[in-house]
């Protein structure tokens, strides 16, 4: 089974911590020139984002022993997890905790997906609130659900329970009212089906948003029941 760590693209950083020694080249690399290849006693060490490398104001000649290399390297893969941060979110917002399992997922340790979150929620592109009413507010204008399956879902993306409580019963949901509306248009492509087809139909289409049986009888019971053809 490939770890955390094997299923992320590095190329520049080694299997094992480098051996502490004196710097003896440091490299732009030709893949990225936002990182610099750091070189040690004439080998090839590690990778580190330019920014760190300036931070710490290194050098050809510095000496680096095994609790700084432990350091820097540290902060890169922090570095990382935020730039792969930025990536996700640029594809649609998510909660704080989906942003957490993705980069766990994609290798990253659990403190540097950590502070990755952090920096998020302190750019303001991670807001817990506002990603669960996006998330209510889209289902119920497009495919509404049961208050029972927004809660999962909304569970499914990280979102804390209390969070998710009081976005729901904000929301206002009319699971009877979005039920009916949801059958109504269904059964219009239902039509010249036996009543028991309908019926068995209707009922797993919106037992699959979630809905109880009370509001499915419900919803039946108040749908037209089409009439019977009889010889006049």
């Amino acid at each position: 089974m490939s770890s955390f760590r094997s299923r992320r693209r590095d190329t520049d950083q080694p299997k094992e911590p480098p051996a502490p020694g004196k710097i003896t080249a440091i490299e732009v690399q030709k893949r990225d020139n936002a990182r610099v290849s750091i070189s040690i006693d004439g080998k090839f060490a590690f990778g580190l984002h330019m920014d760190i490398q300036l931070e710490h104001w290194l050098k050809v000649g510095d000496d680096l022993d095994a609790e700084t290399i432990a350091r820097l390297l540290k902060e890169d893969e922090t570095k990382k997890a935020i730039t792969a941060a930025l990536n996700l979110l640029s594809y649609r917002p998510r909660a704080a905790g989906e942003l957490r399992s993705k980069l766990r997922e994609k290798g990253y340790a659990p403190d540097a997906a950590e502070a990755a979150v952090a920096r998020m929620q302190e750019l303001g592109y991670l807001d817990d609130e506002a990603f669960a009413e996006r998330w209510v507010e889209s289902r119920q204008a497009g495919r509404p659900r049961s208050e029972r399956m927004l809660r999962q879902e909304l569970a499914q993306k990280g979102v804390d329970r209390d969070t998710i409580e009081r976005t729901i019963e904000e929301a206002g949901v009319d699971e009877y009212g979005d039920a009916l509306e949801l059958a109504r248009k269904k059964a219009e492509s239902m039509r010249g089906l036996d009543w028991d087809v309908r019926f068995r139909r209707l009922s797993g289409f919106l037992g699959r948003r979630g809905y109880g049986f009370d509001i499915i009888r419900q919803v039946i019971d108040a749908l037209e029941e089409p009439e019977t053809d009889t010889d006049d």
